[in-house]
């Protein structure tokens, strides 16, 4: 084998070089791979003008490639010349031309070899708003092409249905999330469903709005067409799409683009900030109507009122029997008469007329398993009004400034439901003991400030709450006082009394009688929740075993219950219904 030398001191006077040839010490017996090819074929071609001649130089390493991959011979000199720069993420023509000393004019010949490359998925094609030509990479599936020198299978993806064509996204997307893939890999499969489903609606749509848009937009607002598609989503903050990109430093220029409102997505108007968030969010996006409403024909989606996964709706409530001492009884009385939907609207409209807020803010406290969440429950099955639940743990957010944002769009979406909704939904924060306790002093740390920011726009949400806000938590001894203020309505859930724990008792476990239960409520000073487990413990037992519940069984499964092993209790019998 031989390969060029460029003499550059003898230009000629159309501006190319001489190309005198020499000898390659190359054994041209030698067992070739693709990655022994593609080196061949650089040794050959580099600086070489593209002459003709390079094709009998490399026969050999050229044919190898074009046999194993099934390409010609100037896309198997096009691979070879990527694959040298298979590290490179923007790849150009140009590239290609520097490599064979081609000027940027003559590289681009190569259009159609990188187009071909493409579709058989050894490079993904983007376009950078900031670059005049497209730009390519090596796809992962190249790499391993490479690696294990077979050629890439491409499996035909034709969809006809466009809700199928979404659940492979959405498949797709789900392993990026899991960390199984890469941004890359996550890029070519998803470009492998597009351009063999041209044929769609959607499809057709998304390539036209967003032709001239980079690989990052475009993949982002995939992501974003998914969630709601998918999820069910009405609005997506920029916290929903950070897995999207495997370097935190794109996904921050992506997002302070989209903040600015210098993205292409938002000059497009492919996207704006949620209508339904507070004018100071600038961080929860959607896609207008009017552009869903052309792209998504044929998905059965209302757009209007998009299932959440956060509401629980009433009719979904098991109705449950509650027992309560008399001063719960009384509070929470009086409290379910104020939310049945027209006394209600009446009691608002009066505190209106007075110059009062009519938002209602709720606390219930006390021991765990008092029931505390289970009366929200219940009050919102008997009034008819949906629960939007929040996650608290989702709330506070690892990075400085999220924390108060969660908060903002929180309570944005909640004005948003009520706005929509004919009666009044419950924005429930259960075990809120982390986000409602006392403000930090003097603080010097970042995370302190977060904390006391997050506090504080807690606080000022609340105080101009026009709705119904119930917090439960079980520790009210590090409540700041403000908040404490915030609740017009604070109800203390107590450890049931032996009238009620009898009731209890009776009720979940139906073969006890009145003494037997007594015996349990006076012996062990159970919460609701801990009698219930109990009882389900017997469900269990009575599966397993087929044997009758008995105040034996009751009394092992009474300790197992309790930590507390010092409290002495006295012998028990059993059940009289057993004998």
């Amino acid at each position: 084998m031989a390969k060029f030398i460029i003499n550059r001191n003898k230009m000629q006077a159309n501006n190319t070089f001489n190309l005198d040839w020499t000898p390659l010490e190359i054994d041209n017996e030698e067992e070739l791979t693709l990655l022994s090819a593609v080196c061949q074929i650089i040794d050959v071609v580099r600086d070489s003008q593209y002459d003709p001649r390079i094709f009998e130089v490399a026969s050999r390493p050229i044919a190898y490639i074009t046999n194993l991959l099934g390409l010609t011979e100037s896309q198997a000199v096009v691979y070879a010349i990527i694959m040298e720069m298979y590290y490179d993420h923007q790849i150009s023509t140009c590239d290609i031309g520097r490599c064979l000393g081609l000027p940027p004019i003559k590289a681009m010949v190569f259009h159609k070899e990188m187009e071909e490359l493409c579709k058989l998925k050894y490079i993904i094609c983007y376009h950078d708003e900031d670059n005049i030509e497209k730009q390519y990479c090596v796809s992962p599936e190249a790499i391993t092409s490479l690696q294990q020198n077979t050629p890439i299978v491409c499996e035909q993806m034709v969809i006809n249905d466009i809700e199928d064509w979404f659940a492979a996204l959405d498949n797709i997307i789900v392993s990026r999330c899991k960390g199984n893939i890469d941004f890359n890999t996550l890029c070519t499969r998803i470009n492998t469903i597009i351009k063999e489903n041209e044929h769609l609606h959607f499809v057709k749509k998304f390539l036209a709005k967003t032709n001239d848009m980079s690989l990052d937009n475009k993949m982002l607002f995939l992501w974003i067409c998914n969630m709601i598609v998918s999820d069910g989503f009405e609005s997506v903050t920029a916290d929903q799409f950070k897995k999207l990109h495997n370097d935190m430093y794109v996904y921050r220029i992506l997002r302070k683009s989209l903040a600015n409102g210098t993205n292409p997505l938002i000059k497009n108007k492919l996207l704006q900030i949620a209508t339904s968030s507070d004018t100071r969010i600038r961080d929860c996006y959607e896609i207008p109507s009017s552009v869903a409403e052309e792209m998504f024909v044929g998905i059965d989606i209302d757009f209007k009122s998009a299932k959440q996964k956060d509401i629980l709706n009433p009719k979904d409530i098991t109705p449950k029997q509650m027992f309560y001492n008399d001063r719960e009884q009384n509070a929470i009385d009086r409290l379910a008469s104020l939310l049945q939907p027209e006394r209600f609207v009446e009691v608002r409209k009066e505190l209106q007329n007075q110059g009062f807020r009519s938002g209602f803010a709720c606390l219930f406290h006390g021991a765990p398993g008092t029931g505390k969440t289970e009366t929200v429950l219940q009050l919102a099955r008997t009034t008819g009004r949906n629960i939007m639940q929040v996650n608290i743990s989702e709330i506070k957010s690892m990075w400085v400034g999220e924390s108060e944002k969660n908060i903002k769009a929180i309570f944005s979406r909640y004005r948003k439901l009520v706005e929509e909704s004919e009666i009044a939904p419950i924005l429930l924060f259960n075990e809120a003991d982390a986000i409602i306790g006392k403000r930090l002093k003097n603080t010097t740390h970042s995370s302190d400030k977060m904390e006391n920011a997050m506090q504080n726009i807690l606080l000022e949400e609340i105080e101009r709450l026009d709705g119904i806000l119930i917090a439960t938590t079980n520790l009210t001894c590090n409540m700041d006082s403000a908040f404490e203020r915030r609740f017009i309505y604070k109800i203390e859930f107590d450890k049931p009394s032996l009238e009620a724990k009898c009731s209890i008792w009776k009720s979940m476990i139906k073969e006890l009688n009145d003494n037997d239960a007594h015996t349990l409520a006076s012996t062990y000073n159970f919460s609701g929740g801990q009698i219930e487990n109990i009882a389900r413990k017997c469900v269990v037992d009575k599966i397993i075993s087929d044997e009758p519940i008995s105040l034996a069984s009751l009394h092992k499964h009474c300790n197992a219950e309790t930590l507390d092993k010092s409290i002495k209790r006295r012998p028990i019998g059993f059940l009289a219904s057993t004998h």
